[in-house]
């Protein structure tokens, strides 16, 4: 389990979690406004459909809301809760809804963090993310999940543990397998790793 005592972040969301607790909107606003990109983009990752994205974001968002005063940090961060929430809200959908979304290679997503006043880069990173997100959709859904976990959104393994529901042992196998599988495809796209 890691130590996040020390951290300032996590201090300042406990802090903001409490007084969302205690019945403050707008302390849970800044949280909203702090992780929604991140649940966005993993979401994202796994249905490939921007509205699909929004929507269940949201419903991540409202569903935490109502569960925060049952919510206890044990060692985990917050953003590894709704991440939780948002992994299965997307396995309660895929439940009721068959076929699974496939990821359109017309869709392109101008994620905030993405954004830079060269045009010449904003092309080359719209280009690069559309490569990478055509890569990831041809992964088990697996092995998309915990790399976008560790990598994206930047969770150590025992948060990724506790959001994919798995030993932190597992996770790290998973990981490697899906890095292996990753390398082998990115040559088959032409591009280099």
């Amino acid at each position: 389990m890691v130590d996040r005592s020390t951290d300032p972040i996590e201090h300042e969301d406990a802090m903001l979690i409490q007084r969302a607790k205690d019945g403050d909107a707008d302390a849970y606003g800044e949280l909203y406004e702090r992780y929604a990109n991140s649940v966005f983009r993993f979401v994202y990752s796994q249905t490939s459909n921007r509205f699909d994205a929004e929507d269940i974001t949201a419903d991540v968002f409202l569903r935490a809301w109502r569960s925060l005063s049952r919510y206890k940090e044990r060692g985990f961060s917050f953003s590894a809760y709704l991440f939780r929430i948002a992994r299965n809200v997307l396995i309660d959908r895929r439940r009721k809804q068959r076929p699974v979304a496939e990821i359109s290679e017309d869709e392109v997503v101008n994620l905030p963090d993405m954004i830079t006043p060269d045009p010449s880069l904003m092309f080359s990173a719209k280009i690069r993310h559309q490569e990478l997100v055509s890569i990831l959709a041809q992964l088990r859904e697996d092995y998309r999940t915990v790399l976008v976990l560790r990598f994206l959104n930047e969770l150590s393994p025992e948060e990724t543990s506790q959001v994919m529901g798995r030993s932190v042992g597992s996770v790290r196998v998973l990981q490697h397998r899906a890095l292996s599988a990753l390398r082998k495809l990115i040559p088959a796209q032409g591009l280099e790793l």
